[in-house]
C-alpha cells in the first residue's frame, strides 16, 4: 500500500507536478487546529487536488493531454495502482481513504471541474459559476466534514463558504486567468450589463465597467458568507469549528480588501497584520459559538432539504436516540438524491451511487472500517434498530431509475415500483426506528410512502420537467386523450396541455386512495407510529391545497406554516389518529 505521508518530487523528472505549496494558499491547509492524526490525510487530499488543478492550468499543454493526465489520476485513485511516479499523490490519497473510510467521491467530483478547466470555456451566467464551484470547491468542505466525523447538517453552510472562497480566488486571479489561460469565471452577462467586455481584463487598471462587475461579484460573496456564518455553530469537532471560524473571518477581510484595491493592478492579498487580526477574531468567535446539544430546526432542514423541514416537527419530539437515527436515514436519502439530481453525466452518477452501495455494504459487513465518518450515525441506527439492508439498496435502485431514465410517462407498474423504492423503502426503515417491525406496519409504511411520493410528484411537476422528468403515468395520460409519447419526447408539452388538470386530478385521487389504505392499516400498537401519522396528515393537507390551487399555476408551491406543522405534530403525539 502506498504511504500517503510522503510525496516524491515529480518535477525533477519533467512529469506533471504541483507548482504551489500549502503555505502559499490564501487560507490555512491542515493547520495546527486539525488533529495531528488527521493532518496527513488532509495533506494527501490537498496534494492530489493541487496536482490535478495545476495539470488543468498548465499553459503549454494541449487540452487532450490534460484530460488524459486527469483521467490517469482518477484511474489510479480508484484502483490504487499506478506505475508512473507522478501518480503518487493519487496512490497516497487512495491509501488515506482506505485508512479513514472517507469517500473518494469528493476528489473525483473535483476532477470534473478540472476537466472543464482543461477544455476552456467561460461562465456565462451566475448559475454557471455556482455549478462550477459545486465541483471545484464544495467537495473540499465535505471531505473535511467527513474526515472529522461530522454529520450532514453543516454541509450547506460549508458549501456556501467553499464557494465564496473559490470566487474570491477568481477575483484575485481574474487578470491572470484571462491573459494566461483565456478564462473568465466572472459572469459574462454582467460585463454586458455594465457596458464592458472581459477583454478589458488585460488592462492593469479596472475600467468602471470591470469595477462594477467586481463589486457585483463581491456583493454575492457577502451573501454567501452570510449563508456560511452558522457553520461554526454546526460543527462539533472543536478544532474544525475554530478553523471554520478563522477562515470565515479571513474571507470577510479579503473581500473588504478587494473592494478597496484593484486586482488588475496586482494580486490583492491580506498582509501579515490583516491575517493575524482575522485569525484572532476567528478564534474568539469559534470559542464562543459552540454547537447546541441537539439538532436545531435549521440543522434538520439542512440534513434533508425541504423534505426534512416538512418532517421536522414529527421527528423533533422523538426520543434523542430515535431522532438521531431518523436524521441519519434522511441524510443518506438527501445525499443520494443529490447525486441523482445533480448535473454530472450519467456515468459519474452511476459511479457515485455504486460507491454509496459499497459503503452501505461495509456498514453491514465491516462497520469498523468506517470509524468516525459521516456514516457513523447511520451505522449505529442500522445495528440498533436492525434496519434491513435491502431497503437501502432499494433506495439506491430508485435513484438509478432516475439516472438511467429520465423517467418520462412510465406505465403504472413502473411508477409503483419507483414509489416503492424511493419512498416505500424509507417508510419501512422509519417504522422500525419508531418501534414497529411487523408485516402490518410494513404494509402501512408502503401505502403511506406511495401516497407521499404521489403528492410530491404533483407538487414538483414543473421542477421535475426542468430535469427532463415526467412521473405522470401513461395510463392516466391516455385516459385524458394525451399521447404518452408527447411526455416521453418533452415533459413541457404535457404540462402545457389543456387536459393536464384531468390527469392531475386522477393522480390526486390515486394518492387519496393510498392515504385511505394507509389509514385502514393503522392497527395494533399505533402509539409509536404517531410521527408517521403526523406526516400523513401534513401531506393530505398539502394535497388538498394543491387541488385548491389548481393545475395551471404549477410555478407556485403550496406550503404548510410552521404553526400548522407544530399543531399536527402535537395532536399526533397526543394519540389523536386521523378519522375515516
Amino acid at each position: 500500500m502506498a504511504d500517503f505521508r510522503t510525496l516524491p518530487n515529480a518535477a525533477d523528472r519533467g512529469e506533471p507536478a504541483a507548482r504551489k505549496t500549502a503555505a502559499e494558499e490564501n487560507f490555512p491547509v491542515a493547520s495546527r487546529l486539525v488533529p495531528a492524526r488527521l493532518r496527513p490525510h488532509v495533506m494527501a487530499f490537498y496534494a492530489f487536488v493541487r496536482l490535478a488543478d495545476d495539470i488543468a492550468d498548465a499553459p503549454l499543454l494541449e487540452a487532450e493531454v490534460k484530460i488524459a493526465q486527469l483521467d490517469a489520476l482518477e484511474r489510479a485513485l480508484v484502483s490504487g495502482v499506478g506505475s508512473q511516479p507522478w501518480l503518487a499523490p493519487a496512490l497516497q490519497l487512495k491509501a488515506s481513504l482506505t485508512a479513514t473510510g472517507v469517500s473518494g467521491l469528493h476528489a473525483r467530483q473535483m476532477l470534473q471541474a478540472f476537466r472543464r478547466d482543461a477544455q476552456g470555456g467561460h461562465c456565462r451566467q451566475w448559475g454557471d459559476l455556482m455549478l462550477y464551484c459545486r465541483y471545484s470547491a464544495n467537495p473540499v468542505g465535505r471531505f473535511l466534514l467527513e474526515l472529522h466525523g461530522e454529520g450532514m447538517a453543516p454541509a450547506p453552510a460549508a458549501d456556501a463558504l467553499c464557494t465564496a472562497l473559490q470566487i474570491l480566488n477568481h477575483l484575485q486571479d481574474c487578470r491572470g486567468d484571462w491573459v494566461e489561460l483565456g478564462r473568465c469565471y466572472l459572469p459574462l452577462v454582467w460585463f454586458d450589463e455594465a457596458g464592458g467586455h472581459p477583454e478589458q481584463l488585460v488592462e492593469y487598471a479596472a475600467t468602471p465597467a470591470v469595477r462594477a462587475v467586481l463589486d457585483r461579484t463581491l456583493d454575492q460573496v457577502d451573501l454567501l458568507l452570510e449563508r456560511a456564518s452558522p457553520l461554526p455553530r454546526l460543527i462539533r469537532h472543536p478544532g474544525l469549528r475554530l478553523e471554520a471560524a478563522v477562515i470565515l473571518h479571513l474571507a470577510r477581510a479579503l473581500g473588504r480588501r478587494l473592494r478597496r484595491q484593484d486586482p488588475l493592478a496586482g494580486r490583492v492579498e491580506l498582509g501579515l497584520a490583516g491575517r493575524v487580526g482575522a485569525t484572532l477574531r476567528g478564534l474568539l468567535d469559534g470559542l464562543r459559538r459552540r454547537p447546541p446539544g441537539r439538532p436545531s430546526a435549521r440543522q434538520t432542514a439542512a440534513v434533508g432539504g425541504e423534505r426534512a423541514s416538512t418532517f421536522y416537527w414529527p421527528l423533533r419530539f422523538l426520543p434523542a436516540e430515535r431522532r438521531r437515527a431518523m436524521f441519519a436515514v434522511y441524510a443518506f436519502c438527501r445525499a443520494v438524491d443529490d447525486v441523482a439530481d445533480g448535473p454530472a453525466p450519467p456515468e459519474a452518477k452511476r459511479s457515485a451511487l455504486g460507491e454509496w452501495r459499497r459503503r452501505i455494504d461495509t456498514l453491514y459487513t465491516a462497520p469498523e472500517r468506517l470509524p468516525g465518518g459521516t456514516l457513523a450515525a447511520l451505522g449505529a441506527a442500522i445495528h440498533h434498530y436492525r434496519l434491513p439492508k435491502a431497503e437501502f439498496e432499494a433506495i439506491l435502485d430508485g435513484m438509478l431509475m432516475d439516472v438511467e431514465g429520465p423517467v418520462r410517462a412510465p406505465d403504472q407498474a413502473t411508477l409503483t415500483l419507483y414509489c416503492r423504492r424511493v419512498a416505500g423503502a424509507v417508510g419501512v426503515l422509519a417504522v422500525r426506528v419508531f418501534g414497529r417491525d411487523d408485516d402490518e406496519a410494513d404494509r402501512f409504511a408502503l401505502a403511506l410512502g406511495e401516497a407521499l411520493q404521489l403528492t410530491n410528484i404533483l407538487r414538483d411537476l414543473a421542477e421535475d420537467a426542468r430535469l427532463g422528468r415526467l412521473y405522470l403515468p401513461a395510463e392516466l395520460l391516455q385516459a385524458a386523450d394525451i399521447d404518452p409519447a408527447l411526455g416521453q419526447r418533452d415533459p413541457d408539452l404535457v404540462l402545457a396541455h389543456p387536459r393536464l388538470p384531468q390527469v392531475c386530478e386522477a393522480m390526486a385521487a390515486l394518492a387519496e386512495e393510498r392515504f385511505t389504505q394507509a389509514r385502514l392499516l393503522l392497527s395494533g400498537d399505533t402509539r409509536c407510529l404517531w410521527p408517521a401519522v403526523a406526516m400523513m396528515q401534513m401531506y393530505q393537507r398539502l394535497l388538498r391545497r394543491l387541488q385548491i390551487r389548481g393545475w395551471q399555476a404549477l410555478g407556485t408551491r403550496p406550503q404548510l406554516s410552521r404553526l400548522e406543522k407544530l399543531g399536527i405534530a402535537l395532536r399526533s403525539a397526543a394519540g389523536r389518529l386521523p378519522g375515516p
